[in-house]
């Protein structure tokens, strides 16, 4: 029997209606017939565990497919290896604790792969933002594109080594499992540094070296024009010192993850892709 298809969301202490949002999203996607496919929630040392959380318990209950992987110590990029590790499938989803997938995701991650073989790490073409709370008029619209909303019109993939609008996203990544093999890899080597973010730290870089990797691996990214979700947006993350904490990550993050998979390259790194982690 192939590997199954791996859907994964790692998150920390969720807000119980957005997580809720998340499952739901995930339940009804369309799977085709002969198609296996596997869920694991993986748990950042949420407290208390999220097993012992209705939402989750009720979601466990109606999928079988789906199971809950406790990681004791917090942190992004570590809740992310512990995912990989306990991963059986060849491709594998990657859904924010915030995303809410198209019922269609699957059904067109699927043709891609099979599509574009060349292709090691792609995500959607369409975000639509989602502010679920109130929050300051001057945010909405200005900040949509920081919160990753795109509309990129048509299928587009290849090799830039520098952040290009064809350049997928956090939200809704889609990996080979070639391509987070060698960001664990990398990782241990010490030739990455960046681990996701942990704690109050918005610094993050992952997904940018996961990207970045298989661009220096010689490997092809790109979107999905097809491919949509919805990112949910709660007022907390929409404060003026947040927003600023968060540009500056992301620019600091893309520059340290561009620097370390292209160790030999000293051009600049362009800041200008605060979406893209």
């Amino acid at each position: 029997m192939p590997a199954p298809l791996t859907i994964i969301t790692c998150t920390r202490n969720p807000r119980p209606d957005l997580l809720t949002r998340v499952l739901d999203g995930v339940s009804a996607l369309r799977v085709p017939a002969g198609i296996e496919r596997e869920y694991l929630l993986i748990d950042s040392a949420s407290d208390p565990p999220l097993r012992s959380r209705p939402e989750v318990a009720a979601f466990l209950a109606r999928a079988p497919w789906a199971r809950v992987v406790r990681v004791d110590q917090p942190g992004h990029g570590r809740a992310r290896r512990a995912g990989f590790g306990a991963a059986l499938g060849e491709l594998i989803l990657w859904f924010d604790d915030d995303n809410v997938p198209a019922a269609d995701y699957v059904e067109l991650v699927l043709a891609a792969a099979a599509a574009h073989p060349e292709v090691e790490v792609w995500g959607a073409g369409r975000i639509m933002v989602e502010f679920v709370d109130q929050v300051p008029t001057w945010v909405d619209p200005a900040m949509r594109p920081l919160f990753q909303e795109r509309n990129h019109p048509h299928d587009e993939f290849g090799r830039s080594t520098h952040w290009a609008p064809y350049f997928p996203v956090g939200s809704g990544l889609v990996t080979r499992r070639s391509a987070i093999a060698r960001w664990v890899a990398a990782l241990a080597a010490g030739r990455y540094t960046l681990t996701g973010r942990q704690g109050a730290s918005l610094a993050s870089g992952d997904d940018a070296q996961i990207i970045l990797g298989a661009v220096a691996a010689g490997e092809s990214v790109g979107v999905v024009a097809a491919l949509s979700l919805t990112h949910l947006i709660p007022a907390s993350r929409c404060s003026l010192g947040y927003l600023v904490r968060l540009e500056h990550s992301l620019a600091s993050s893309i520059r340290v993850a561009r620097a370390e998979c292209f160790p030999d390259d000293q051009a600049p790194a362009d800041a200008g892709g605060l979406g893209l982690i």
